[in-house]
This record gives structure tokens, sequence and C-alpha cells, in this order.
């Protein structure tokens, strides 16, 4: 489990990431299970469970005393993907892009200087990407970050650059503005990125531009893995995002 940021309280993040949690392995779950997943405390868990299932979020079975998500948190977002995304379509493709590529599969927004992980569908494979829904990353030391800066006017691009710098967490020193501005020219007018080792050495991302937000909020498709799983297929799997986005995404297509 990633370490919360000082500012959030915890009851709150462990509350979503419990949620996360049911979305991630969708089955009813006893409270060892969760606390186990998340690295809870058993106690803290028992009692933030049984707490949501008293305010009707959860649902409990006595007979095998599991508890699982009630239909009243399927509804209580049920109009944010009416109106912002088409939620049901894009992750039928994720898991269309994941099957054909054998991937790790993340689609991704921006959150002040940091690319934010919406969605995630890891591989099933022994040598994984391992990334978790909610997972953040700096927007100037992140693929997708790249592609997501890519897409942002000029001045705001410019304004986002200098925040993703202030929260920079690389061994290295930071960058220039001007090359992290070079980097998201690049994926604007290729129409993907795709880097190795930009944050876990030997791991590989390749993003492409996901055009089905709101309000000009950028999003963004990736497939990610150790790098050897990338080639002689690099061009095959950016294809393959390309085609699976076509009927979401009326994204620029650029050739590899």
């Amino acid at each position: 489990m990633r370490s919360p940021d000082a500012s959030i309280v915890k009851s709150a993040a462990r509350t979503l990431e419990i949620f996360e949690y049911f979305d991630a392995v969708r089955r009813p779950a006893p409270i060892h299970d969760v606390a186990q997943a998340l690295g809870y405390p058993h106690s803290s868990t028992a009692a933030l469970l049984r707490s949501l299932a008293d305010l009707g979020y959860l649902e409990y079975s006595i007979t095998d005393k599991t508890f699982f998500p009630s239909i009243r948190v399927s509804l209580l977002g049920h109009w944010v993907g009416e109106e912002i995304l088409s939620l049901r379509g894009i992750q039928h493709q994720m898991r269309a892009i994941a099957d054909a590529t054998g991937m790790t599969v993340v689609l991704g927004s921006i959150s002040d200087g940091y690319c934010q992980y919406v969605r995630v569908l890891e591989a099933e494979t022994p040598i994984r990407y391992h990334v978790k829904a909610g997972d953040r990353r700096c927007l100037a030391r992140s693929t997708l970050g790249h592609v997501l800066l890519g897409q942002e006017p000029e001045e705001r691009r410019r304004i986002l650059i200098l925040r993703a710098l202030a929260t920079w967490d690389g061994p290295e020193a930071a960058p220039a503005a001007e090359v992290i501005e070079k980097q998201a020219g690049q994926a604007a007018a290729r129409g993907f990125a795709f880097n190795v080792g930009l944050v876990t050495p030997h791991a590989a991302m390749l993003a492409v531009p996901l055009r089905a937000g709101y309000a000009n909020r950028p999003l963004a498709l990736a497939v990610a893995a150790a790098e050897p799983f990338f080639q002689g297929r690099r061009t095959e799997i950016l294809d393959i995002l390309r085609s699976a986005l076509t009927d979401l995404a009326p994204a620029e297509r650029a050739s590899a």
C-alpha cells in the first residue's frame, strides 16, 4: 500500500481504498481479507467495515461473515459516468487492450502537479508492472503525464509543469521546465509517449491521448510492462491502443 499524503485524513483515505479494493476483487470479502490486502490493523478495518454497513454503503452477510458494496454505492456516482465519461465503454476497451497485449493498462488524468491513476487493470503475468487506482506520479516524471501535458494549451501547460517540478521526487535533480515542455510537445506531435525506467528500473510504458473527458479535461491511456515485453512489439501495441480507442476518443492519429 502506498504511503498517503500527510494532509489526507486517514479514515477518509481508508474508506475510499476499501471501495477500490472491492472494485478490484469484485466479490464479497471477510474482514481478514480486506485488512491483509490493504495493510490495515484488523480492529480498525472491522470498525470501518461495520460503520459503512450501518450507513448502508456495505451489505453484511451473517452466513459467511463477508462484506460487499450495496446498491447505494453504485447509484452514488451514476450521474458522473453519464455526464463526464462513457466509463463502461472505456473499461470495456481497457479489458480488450489488456487481453490483446498481456500488459497492465492504466487510465490517467491530471491532479494538479500529478498524474493520477484513475483506473488500473493489472496484468496477470508472473512479471508485471504493479500499480493501483489512486496512485499518483509527478506529471513531469510520468509517461502518462507527458501525454496529458501535451493535450493542454501552452499557457496552462507551463503552469502545470511548474507545479509538477515542485513535486519532483526523482533521485536526480529536477530538469529545467524547458525539458519537460519539449517532452510534452513531442508527445503531442507524435500522438504517443514511450519511456523506460522513468520511475521503476526496467519498467516501460507506452501512452496515448484519450479525448473523452469534459470541460477540456485531458485523459490518457497507457500499457505498462517490463521492457522486454515491448521489444519488437512497440508498433503493434501502439496500433492496438489506437484501434481500441477509435470509438471512444477521436484522438489525432500519427505514425509510430
